[in-house]
């Protein structure tokens, strides 16, 4: 009984071993730095915004641990006599802090605008 010849599996010499690994770890390597490249954009503009809103998100964390554990937002105006009180509520500060921002990030616009 004769065998059929087995086919012989391709021999790759060292150097060809060498020049395909590093080919690899080539593309590999790119593809990883356009996917983290994409990854941190993302992550900048998510943050971007998250930092946009931690001011007002503090303000209200702060009153609403100040008052109790009921939440509730006062509208500046809604009880009678509370123009006269001292120490209202933080609304004022969570408008001035919002005017900054919105001053400190449109200010070249402005200025080509004003001028």
């Amino acid at each position: 009984m004769a065998s059929a010849p087995r086919p012989r599996p391709p021999n790759f010499t060292l150097s060809e071993q060498w020049v395909l690994m590093a080919a690899t770890i080539f593309v590999c390597g790119f593809l990883g730095y356009v996917v983290y490249d994409a990854v941190m954009a993302t992550a900048s503009e998510m943050l971007q915004r998250l930092l946009v809103i931690s001011p007002l998100i503090l303000i209200i964390s702060v009153h609403w641990l100040s008052s109790g554990s009921q939440f509730s937002i006062p509208i500046p105006g809604s009880e009678p006599g509370a123009i006269h009180r001292a120490g209202g509520s933080p609304w004022g500060v969570a408008f001035v802090l919002l005017l900054l921002f919105f001053l400190i990030s449109y200010q070249p616009s402005l200025l080509g605008f004003i001028f």
